[in-house]
């Protein structure tokens, strides 16, 4: 058994060839924060957004919508991936994915995992997992590697269901072994995971307007699990999704700030909708920027980047927001906030060479 997880783990060393070495550290990041103009004129990069919602869904026919939404918004590029499906439900991904990127490589890059690691995490307890699922997860994650992708997700650890359609309820510990299994190979790779995971730093009731669906009466306590996660390996690279916008209201500026404080490797990508929980949104009711927020950005201006979780067969309204989110910082904070800090994190430069 060992020689054969070997085997897999030299194939993902080999793929660190193509990959590069390029590193992305928080450290030695230096950024002059004292222009206060806005940032109207930043272009963004948007890491996180779906090209269709359900495998039934046409990518390559969407490309053309796509492109027409992020230009209206000045999105230079966007990262697709793919809802982090449930088992027994296929989904899209890497090689729906790997073409739609095929066709406009300047505009588009892709990250893969939603369909098959996913489904694959949620598929054992976290005590029942064998070095045979260690082995076929591997596997897989190797061929996101060489498929051309820059990351692993979605993935999902707490994820509500709307109740609708047979949206999911999805729940598993934050340190799940197959997670901290990816956490290895995404440090060797450089390419950063993608996760999902609604705030719950406590033991507590499910929110009233979320008893429904399958989504379960209570909910356990992820942030300690989560901290074992970025504590396994520091040279993987979390992106936490959904900052700005979470069912629990748990997701405030103050955890926030905590575990950035402590964990170099954490990083969040903003989402903003006009439906939903806003309480922690970076915008206040009357329309203005947060205090609180603007300070967490000021004094952590490399590690927060725009994932706007736009579907767009659904129309463009969270995108919209991510416009004007970027477009009311100040410039000096936007333009990482937009674009420089998802192509650090990302290395898309050295995969458009």
């Amino acid at each position: 058994m060992r020689m054969r997880k070997w085997t897999t783990l030299q194939l993902v060393s080999e793929l660190l060839l193509a990959v590069g070495s390029l590193s992305v550290g928080a450290t030695g990041f230096a950024a002059d924060i004292q222009d206060t103009t806005v940032g109207s004129a930043a272009v963004i990069i948007d890491t996180h957004a779906h090209i269709v919602r359900r495998r039934r869904g046409n990518p390559a026919a969407n490309t053309s919508q796509a492109l027409g939404v992020m230009n209206e918004f000045k999105v230079e590029r966007t990262i697709l991936l793919p809802p982090p499906f449930s088992p027994g439900n296929p989904g899209y991904g890497r090689q729906e994915l790997e073409s739609v990127v095929r066709d406009n490589p300047d505009r588009f890059a892709f990250v893969a995992g939603g369909e098959s690691l996913n489904p694959m995490i949620h598929s054992v307890a976290p005590v029942n997992v064998t070095p045979k699922h260690v082995q076929r997860f591997q596997s897989e994650a190797a061929l996101i590697v060489k498929s051309g992708a820059v990351g692993f997700g979605e993935l999902a650890v707490e994820h509500f269901s709307s109740g609708r359609g047979g949206h999911p309820y999805e729940s598993t510990r934050s340190d799940h072994p197959l997670l901290l299994t990816l956490a290895d190979i995404a440090a060797q790779t450089g390419m950063p995971i993608d996760l999902h995971m609604e705030a719950v730093p406590r033991d507590m009731e499910m929110p009233d307007r979320l008893r429904k669906g399958a989504n379960p009466e209570r909910l356990k306590e992820n942030i300690s699990g989560f901290e074992r996660l970025l504590e396994h390996n520091r040279k993987a690279l979390i992106v936490w999704a959904h900052a700005g916008w979470d069912h629990t209201g748990e997701r405030t500026v103050s955890l926030m700030r905590s575990l950035l404080g402590k964990h170099p490797n954490l990083y969040m990508s903003i989402k903003l909708d006009p439906r939903g929980p806003q309480r922690t949104s970076p915008f206040t009711p009357d329309g203005g920027l947060s205090p609180d927020w603007v300070a967490l950005l000021r004094d952590f201006p490399d590690r927060f980047i725009i994932g706007s979780d736009q579907f767009f067969e659904e129309g463009n309204e969270r995108l919209a927001l991510a416009r004007r989110l970027v477009d009311a910082l100040p410039a000096d904070i936007a333009r990482f906030v937009a674009s420089e800090n998802a192509k650090r994190i990302y290395r898309l430069d050295a995969k458009s060479r």
